[in-house]
């Protein structure tokens, strides 16, 4: 073992050398970038040919046509001095000389900037000349004390400034007396500053609140906060909290709109299922689409600290730009970049304890061998376990022949996490750049073979790579280059996860120790694929590893056209994704033996019930695919007085190909916005999608979405008193109609198509019975009919919000109501008479869903002294209808479908359980038999009916219970209706703490709904079913109550009983304590005396309890699986993270 994880380590040194040299090369490219400018600026060519001009006018052509800029005051020079100048493509030295040869102007190229002062060193009695003025150096700051890189300082009133360079500081030459200095900086509120002859000076400028909030992502692009007029949410991921390398286990409960729930915690397959605004279809594909910097990409390959904002876009005017791909929301995605700084570098460290949420609770042997015995008796038939034997397993006087098994104690453990992260990030006005790296990894909860040289656990690592730069190539053009990579190494057990698991939960405690005393390996006494030891399964079937990578590249280039018309600009990304996927499982079945007694020398005596072998026989499998997706756009923004427009027109193309696919998935579109606004007052929006998929027959291709959205911001109003405008400073009505589309229909590909099956039954022809056998061959039959105008599902969204500011904005609310309606959805015609003739009903586009509700969220700041505080809450619900679902007419309305729910319960009514009253019973003891008697409704499920079996309402009154008896959509869906989180944090001189809820409403579980996973006891047999804990509260002959869990036992499956009835149904609605962050932020003041920028420690919880009707196992896993998924995590994450 230690030999393997050795190699290991060796195997992983060129991949951090790898890391180490990509991080290292991204940053000193970034300066040396930086370096080389600033070296070869100066021989920066350019041509000008003026004759006869002003100095200014000079000056004027050259900052016009390069990059450069003047700073002087205009008392030092003669800017009306004429003069003739002439070059073609010279450096700009060299003709700054030839125009101040001759005179007493010196210059200094500092970047783009040309600094200009007159120098009377050298004159003899030189004439008396205006003061040229003193050097003044100092440093701009934040409100927290870190350098500004990048702020405008100019001399009010003049042509005199510089720039701070990388550490904040500036140093420049400004006229003697009472100078004063005005500092601009992008999301800072202006700053002037008295020089008064005042050599060395420090300003402070502080963030201007409403400039740092005032752009939001949105669809192809970004706007101002206040001029949106769609539904849209954003956080960002220091709200999330992200103690994992899945962000998609961090959204339940985080923003409004988005509907999350994660079904199993299995390391590498843990993904969250997660809608935007409730689920729209009942065939086609209901997941968002989810862009990553604009690209089309797997949300759970993004490290979480990699990323910026998490943004969710809702309605039709939001998501119409996407057309065939908006109908389901999109999700956007940015991370971060580079900024005009010194490099910060940030490093995150972080170890995780895990351990279940919640897990069954399961009998021992002699509960279990009782309650057999019980069952027997219940059926009429003598007990076959005698007491002597029962406390031979209850008192563990030889666990090899008897017994008690805790399979789950035995094979689990607690286990932990290791994250650690490194960011560099800076830049300058022309280079930023931001490089991560990331590497995770975790175990699973199952224990490992310690004889073997490899691990038998689940185990995920995963390592991330991203680097973003950003280049000014000139004034008016930026390239930004993305690289990003992920590889993740999973391991896993020979045989899969979801089997052991399961085999641990279902296997009895009585058949068989984990492992024999003397080593030997046990065997189930009826082995089958069903049925196993757990130990073998986990333990000595072998091991499986799997290696997927991903590459993600992107090129974009932004062009300013100001030349051509000002406001215009253009841009054009290009994007190539690579994944790759390989495994290699390596397995065996060992031969496996069964005790039956011991000699006469207390040794045992074995049966060998499974004939194997210890070697390991080997499969590998590979898949992959690629990505390549293009987009052009023009955009243009111009203010006209009062009035602001915008337009943008885009091209996008997308293509990918999966290795073992001849032919690639294409879609390509054209997409147009045009936005308005009038005195900040009054917005208006228009968009379309025209998109277009390779999936449709030609003619029905490309599909036409539009959308429109206003928006009033009332405060903005003349007429709005100020009093209350004090208080409520923000109130704006939004309101948006759109259409959008879904081209993931649920439905096989080309299906406009039809197949032919060359392998049917033959033809009766003459004598022949058509039988190959007679020389005729096989049939030819249609396989699938050509359905030539299946096309888009279209979904028509109507959005109605209102956006509330109260106190400085320091209550900020948002509230929406929408109603969507969901229309062309693929289904196969039920209504279609069998007179025409068809062999298959033939597939349309007919289907019909609406779903309505309503989302909102609120925060609140606010600072007392030291003390910061703020809270934060939303909720979501949405209700979804069957509109129309070529329903057959149904013998009784409580039958159909239409007008009810998706993911609905179609359930048996009861009323309780069959008393003694309700028999004619004759016999004494075993011989006792049951007739209902007459007007008491009997089962159609099973002839087999006796006190403490489910009683059934007759729904129909036919005096049976069967089919016609059940009713659509009893309870509530599967699926939440509602969602809702909220949280407050508190923060005091560096001490901070937070502590966030999420929950979950409006939903329903039916237990032992799927009924192979075998939640009730003795499902499958004595031998293949444990027994929960909460069958002791069971109905008996000594307590036959109503008020009980379960009914009657019997020794097998009982189709009436386990029929899914309102007997099963639970509430699964829950309350989750999500997470619990408690910390410290080191003062600066004394971090810096250590050359350390910031510095926390932290300690965060996740998952810590949760509140519901269930009690068995976590709500959120699931409806039907009886709590055998692998479970969700609870961690406790110690973290240090600091910047330098």
């Amino acid at each position: 073992m230690k030999k393997n994880k050795l190699a290991r380590t060796i195997g992983f040194v060129p991949f951090q050398l790898f890391l180490i040299f990509f991080i290292c090369f991204n940053t000193l490219a970034g300066h040396a970038t930086e370096e080389i400018t600033n070296k070869t600026v100066m021989g920066k060519q350019m041509t000008i040919h003026l004759k006869n001009k002003k100095v200014k006018d000079v000056f004027e052509y050259i900052e016009k046509n390069s990059e450069f800029i003047f700073f002087y005051s205009k008392d030092a020079i003669d800017l009306n001095r004429l003069v003739n100048i002439s070059y073609t493509n010279r450096p700009i030295n060299e003709i700054l000389d030839n125009l101040f040869k001759g005179t007493h102007i010196k210059y200094d190229i500092n970047d783009r900037q040309i600094s200009l002062k007159r120098d009377n060193s050298g004159i003899n009695n030189p004439i008396p000349q205006q003061d040229n003025g003193f050097k003044v150096q100092g440093v701009i700051k934040d409100s927290k004390g870190e350098p500004i890189i990048g702020a405008n300082i100019m001399v009010k009133g003049t042509k005199m400034g510089t720039t701070s360079d990388i550490n904040g500081q500036f140093a420049f030459y400004v006229p003697s007396g009472k100078s004063i200095l005005v500092v601009t900086y992008i999301g800072f509120k202006n700053a002037e500053v008295a020089i008064n002859n005042n050599r060395n000076v420090e300003v402070v400028i502080h963030e201007d609140s409403e400039s740092l909030e005032e752009v939001v992502v949105v669809g192809y692009g970004r706007q101002k906060k206040e001029s949106v007029v769609s539904s849209i949410n954003t956080v960002t991921t220091k709200e999330l909290k992200v103690p994992t390398r899945n962000l998609t286990n961090s959204l339940a409960g985080q923003i409004a709109g988005l509907i999350a729930v994660q079904r199993t915690g299995e390391p590498g397959y843990d993904n969250s299922e997660f809608w935007i605004r409730g689920v729209s279809s009942f065939k086609g594909g209901t997941n968002p689409l989810v862009l990553v910097d604009g690209v089309p990409r797997n949300m759970a390959d993004i490290e979480p600290d990699e990323i910026d904002t998490f943004t969710l876009l809702k309605d039709a005017a939001a998501t119409a730009v996407y057309g065939a791909e908006g109908a389901n929301g999109v999700i956007i995605i940015t991370s971060k970049r580079g900024m005009a700084q010194k490099p910060r570098i940030s490093f995150r460290a972080e170890l995780s304890n895990i351990e279940p949420t919640r897990l069954p609770k399961f009998l021992g042997s002699a509960d279990f061998l009782n309650l057999y015995n019980e069952a027997l008796g219940n059926e009429g038939r003598e007990p076959v376990y005698s007491e002597d034997l029962i406390q031979k397993y209850a008192s563990g006087e030889d666990p090899d022949l008897y017994p008690d098994t805790n399979w789950l104690d035995l094979l689990r453990k607690n286990t932990s996490s290791h994250r650690y992260t490194l960011n560099i990030r800076g830049g300058s006005e022309k280079t930023r750049y931001f490089v991560s790296g990331a590497y995770y990894t975790e175990d699973g909860i199952f224990k490992s073979n310690p004889g073997e040289d490899y691990s038998t656990n689940i185990g995920v690592e995963r390592y991330n790579l991203r680097s973003n730069i950003d280049l000014n190539i000139s004034k008016t053009t930026i390239l930004n280059v993305d690289m990003s990579g992920q590889y993740l190494l999973t391991n896993y057990p020979g045989t899969g996860t979801e089997t052991i698991f399961k085999s641990m939960l279902t296997t009895p405690p009585f058949l068989m120790p984990m492992k024999y005393s003397d080593g030997t390996l046990a065997g189930h006494p009826r082995p089958s694929s069903n049925r196993a030891n757990p130990y073998n399964r986990l333990m000595e079937s072998g091991y499986a590893k799997e290696w997927r990578t991903s590459i993600q590249s992107k090129v974009g280039l932004d062009q300013k056209l100001d030349f051509i018309l000002k406001g215009l600009s253009a841009r054009a990304n290009i994007s190539f994704d690579a994944n790759m996927f390989f495994n290699s499982k390596r397995t065996k079945t060992p031969s496996q033996f069964q005790a039956t007694g011991r000699d006469e020398n207390g040794k045992l005596i074995f049966k060998e019930v499974v004939q194997g072998s210890d070697n390991l026989t080997e499969s590998k499998g590979n898949n992959g695919d690629k990505r390549i997706y293009f987009e052009s756009a023009i955009n243009y923004n111009n203010t006209f007085g009062d009035h602001k427009v915008g337009a943008m027109a885009l091209y996008m193309q997308k293509e990918q190909q999966y290795h073992d696919n001849a032919l690639a998935f294409r879609k390509q579109g054209v997409v147009g916005r045009i936005t308005y606004s009038y005195t900040d007052r009054y917005f208006l929006e228009g968009s379309f999608g025209y998109t277009g998929s390779e999936t449709f027959a030609k003619g029905y291709r490309f599909g036409f979405f539009p959308a429109g959205g206003v928006a009033w911001l009332v405060t903005n109003e003349p007429f709005f008193p100020q009093g209350v405008k004090n208080i409520m400073p923000k109130l704006k009505l939004r309101a948006s109609l759109g259409r959008t589309g879904n081209d993931n229909t649920g439905g096989n590909r080309f299906m406009y198509r039809g197949t032919l099956n060359q392998s049917a039954g033959g033809y009766d022809i003459g004598i022949t019975s058509g039988a190959s056998t007679n020389g005729v061959g096989s049939g030819i039959v249609e396989a699938q009919f050509e359905a030539p105008y299946l096309s888009w599902e279209i979904e028509t969204k109507q959005n109605y919000g209102i956006d509330l500011g109260f106190f400085d904005n320091r209550i900020d609310i948002m509230v929406d109501y929408f109603s969507n309606r969901r229309y062309n959805i693929l289904l196969q015609r039920q209504t279609v008479s069998n007179v025409t003739g068809f062999q298959q009903m033939p597939w349309q586009n007919f289907g019909e869903v609406t779903n309505k509700g309503f989302d909102g969220s609120i925060v609140l700041n606010q600072q007392i002294g030291d003390l910061k505080l703020s809270a934060r809450g939303n909720v979501t619900f949405a209700r979804n209808k069957i509109i129309e679902y070529d329903e057959v007419t149904q013998k009784y309305p409580w039958m159909e479908v239409t007008g009810k729910r998706l993911n609905r319960w179609n359930l048996y009514i009861a009323e309780g359980l069959y008393e003694y009253d309700d028999f004619i019973i004759e016999g004494e003891g075993l011989k006792r038999t049951y007739t209902l008697k007459e007007g008491i409704v009997k089962s159609g499920l099973s002839n087999d009916i006796k006190p403490g079996d489910i009683k059934y309402k007759d729904i129909n009154g036919d005096g049976i219970i069967d089919s016609f008896d059940q009713l659509q959509d009893v309870g509530n869906p599967s699926t939440p209706e509602l969602v809702y989180g909220f949280g407050v944090n508190a923060e005091y001189k560096g001490i901070y703490a937070g502590i966030f809820f999420q929950g979950a409403g409006n939903t329903s579980t039916v237990l032992g709904a799927n009924t192979s996973e075998g939640f009730f006891p003795f499902q499958w047999g004595f031998d293949e079913t444990s027994i929960r804990r909460e069958a002791l509260n069971r109905w008996t002959d000594d307590n036959p109550s109503q008020n009980v869990m379960f009914p009657r036992l019997r020794t097998n499956s009982h189709p009436h009983n386990t029929a899914p009835s309102t007997w099963w149904m639970r509430d699964a609605s829950f309350l989750r304590l999500k997470n619990i962050e408690v910390g410290y932020n080191f003062q600066k003041r004394t971090l810096r005396k250590m050359g350390i920028e910031a510095m926390r420690i932290y300690l965060l919880g996740n998952n810590l309890a949760v509140w519901d009707k269930i009690k068995m196992w976590d709500p959120e896993i699931g409806n039907n699986n009886a709590g055998f998924n692998y479970p969700l995590p609870r961690t406790f994450t110690l973290g240090l993270d600091f910047t330098f």
